[in-house]
């Protein structure tokens, strides 16, 4: 072993930013190679790299293995280095070495932010997928129930206007003219009620929904809707209620848009109620002082997942008896409710009924509520 050469730190010095520490068995330093960082003889190498405390068993092996790629110096953490630790074969000194590694750890750093970044963006990237694949399905149920609800009132009206015009020899009797005219203009009505819903809806979704408030009875709009209501084909053999509270306010609001809701609220539960069926719209001034109106009836009410399908546009519940109509008036009912700062809430068990209620705040009401 005698052509064994000596450790020469200062070889390792060249181009690098490098610092040789020679330290005893106490782990003393004894002699510094290179002025990188400060590293001072005679003091305790571990106060100044501290990642080697616990370390002493190993540090003191005839041929240690340490390799720390990345710790720090000191109790601060904007100096990185590496640390290898050898032994001079021809001394048997121990060597500790501290490499800068900073741009290293830039690196590292830059790599860090940029996979979380590109985590991100593929997050961002799949919850587009997903609303893009939503939406689709939007669409394609639009497609599907609007193409539906046009085309059953169309029918009526091309074909009860064909029966009209259709030339013959003798004229159709008073009767079938009056019956073919009556279906083609209820059909008109369904038609106008469908177009008008799908704007309102177009326009709430783009914030273009406006109302033109003014001071209003609710109690007249309300018995005007259920006078309304009761005409409804669906409502033969239902009954409907009106039960006011001891004073109604008057209301600060849009009296189109509040019969809007109520008509949305009291044929929905219409077209759900058998012959026999009540449905009762109640008000009540709360302990808020706000003022809120409720149309309840004894139909097969929803489960909560049929109620989140509803509120949405076009949603159709898994109950057969919810799923009538174009799916727009519960939707239409709560956009409507926001632009007057009201809540709107249904409760509602499955086989119990459905109430479905509007509160307007008290701001919106006159000084004679109570």
């Amino acid at each position: 072993m005698s052509d064994v050469k000596s450790f020469d730190a200062r070889i390792l010095l060249e181009g690098a930013r490098i610092v040789a520490v020679r330290v005893d068995e106490d782990l003393v330093v004894r002699e510094v190679v290179g002025d990188w960082c400060e590293v001072s003889v005679g003091e305790d190498v571990r106060d100044t790299v501290p990642a080697l405390i616990g370390m002493e068993d190993e540090l003191l092996q005839e041929l240690p293995y340490i390799q720390l790629p990345f710790v720090s110096l000191g109790m601060s953490h904007e100096q990185p280095v590496a640390i290898s630790v050898q032994r001079d074969w021809k001394t048997q000194s121990l060597w500790i070495l501290l490499r800068d590694v900073s741009e290293e750890a830039s690196v590292q750093e830059r790599l860090v932010h940029q996979h979380n970044a590109l985590s991100l963006a593929h997050r961002e990237l799949a919850a587009a997928r997903d609303a893009a694949l939503t939406a689709d399905k939007a669409k394609t149920r639009f497609l599907a129930n609007v193409s539906h609800e046009l085309r059953t009132p169309l029918n009526v009206v091309i074909g009860g206007a064909s029966i009209l015009r259709k030339p013959r020899e003798k004229p159709l009797p008073t009767e079938d003219v009056v019956t073919f005219s009556n279906d083609i203009h209820d059909s008109g009505v369904l038609l106008l009620q469908l177009v008008d819903d799908l704007i309102d809806l177009s326009r709430a979704e783009t914030g273009n929904l406006t109302i033109h408030e003014e001071w209003c009875n609710p109690s007249v709009i309300i018995d005007e809707m259920i006078r309304l209501s009761r005409g409804l084909p669906e409502a033969k053999g239902v009954e409907i209620v009106y039960e006011p509270c001891a004073k109604a306010p008057e209301l600060f609001a849009d009296p189109r848009r509040v019969k809007q809701i109520l008509l949305n609220l009291l044929s929905n539960a219409v077209k759900v109620c058998d012959p026999g069926s009540r449905i009762q719209v109640e008000t009540e001034v709360l302990e808020s002082g706000d003022f809120k109106i409720t149309v309840r009836d004894n139909g097969p009410g929803m489960s909560p997942a049929d109620l989140a399908i509803a509120l949405e546009p076009f949603g159709q519940p898994n109950a057969e008896t919810r799923s009538r109509g174009t799916g727009l008036g519960l939707a239409i009912v709560a956009r409507l409710a926001d632009l007057h700062q009201a809540k709107f809430d249904i409760a509602t068990k499955l086989g119990e009924g459905l109430a479905a209620s509007t509160s307007f705040p008290v701001e919106r009401l006159s000084s004679n509520a109570g």
